[in-house]
């Protein structure tokens, strides 16, 4: 709860069963997604029988596909009278399981700090919906909502990063690729970050992985033989140009197949399901992005970097590639 900058209350939102909620989800879904989709059925069915009408399920981790810059949430949120957030968050299909329920706000916050929200952390949900159902069936609660779906509704994010260039420019020896370290303070600040379950579940590990991630970046930019520098983070594009900086180096994750959505993978090869990383050059100058001419997109975030800066210094000996 400290996490999150919330406070516990007794009970959920007053309203609940009259207003709409929106369902902020973190799970490993792609690693046991059968049982995943069994656990939140079961939620929306609880939710149907009793009144709270979840009228979207986002995936927050869905929505974290850079090095730091989240996609935005769909527009509707903030349009279609929501008045609730729930959140799950759990890193195992047996537990232990995080959810609350507390007032969304209608900003990027989603909830005020300090806001107080009925939550609990079980080892089983099925506890959580016998108290809330008892709780639901007092005079407290009104219901009003009558006509609930009675299966979750998902929404992704829709990722254009750029016109797609499957080479690595020629004047990649010339100017200067710019590498933005990955900020750790965000897990404090947007609930996109904090409800993560890899950062309420597993922070240490989580923090870790960052650090080693930003030591990489931080030898790239001390190795003489290649022009990529690492620069602050609140470095807008303008002021990266004027210091001579033509390229940032960028990286989105996803499954395969949807990756495949958003930088098309060359001819005749099938995209996986496996979650991947995939480097790219973004130029700052134009909407075109440089993927190199081979697919380097891998399942691990090390090994996926180097195959992508071997495409650079490559291209940079043979004057692009």
């Amino acid at each position: 709860m400290k996490k999150l900058g919330l406070n516990q209350a007794l009970y959920p939102p007053q309203d609940i069963l009259k207003t709409k909620s929106l369902v902020l989800l973190s799970v490993p879904m792609d690693e046991a997604p059968n049982e995943w989709q069994e656990i939140l059925d079961e939620m929306q069915t609880f939710f149907s029988s009793v009144g709270v009408d979840a009228v979207a399920y986002l995936e927050v981790d869905k929505f974290d596909v850079a090095l730091n810059e989240p996609q935005p949430f769909p527009d509707f949120i903030n349009k279609r009278g929501i008045e609730n957030l729930i959140i799950l968050s759990s890193q195992k299909v047996d537990g232990p399981f995080f959810i609350a329920m507390t007032q969304f706000n209608n900003q990027e916050s989603m909830y005020a700090k300090g806001a107080t929200a009925f939550a609990r952390l079980t080892s089983d949900l099925t506890p959580v919906w016998d108290e809330l159902g008892t709780y639901f069936k007092t005079a407290q609660f009104q219901r009003t909502n009558l006509l609930v779906n009675e299966t979750p509704e998902f929404f992704y994010p829709s990722v254009q990063p750029g016109i797609v260039a499957r080479s690595i420019p020629p004047q990649v020896t010339e100017f200067k690729i710019a590498m933005k370290p990955i900020e750790v303070a965000k897990y404090n600040d947007l609930p996109v970050f904090k409800i993560q379950y890899s950062n309420l579940f597993a922070s240490d590990s989580l923090m870790q992985a960052i650090g080693r991630q930003n030591q990489k970046f931080q030898s790239l930019s001390a190795d003489s033989t290649n022009t990529m520098e690492v620069v602050a983070l609140t470095t807008d594009d303008a002021s990266l140009r004027r210091a001579g900086f033509i390229y940032e180096l960028k990286m989105l994750k996803a499954k395969e197949s949807t990756l495949n959505e958003w930088i098309p993978l060359p001819d005749k090869q099938k995209p996986s399901d496996k979650v991947v990383y995939k480097f790219y050059l973004d130029d700052l100058r134009t909407n075109t992005i440089f993927i190199g001419s081979e697919w380097d997109a891998g399942e691990n975030w090390f090994d996926s970097l180097n195959a992508f800066v071997a495409q650079i210094r490559k291209a940079a000996a043979t004057n692009g590639n």
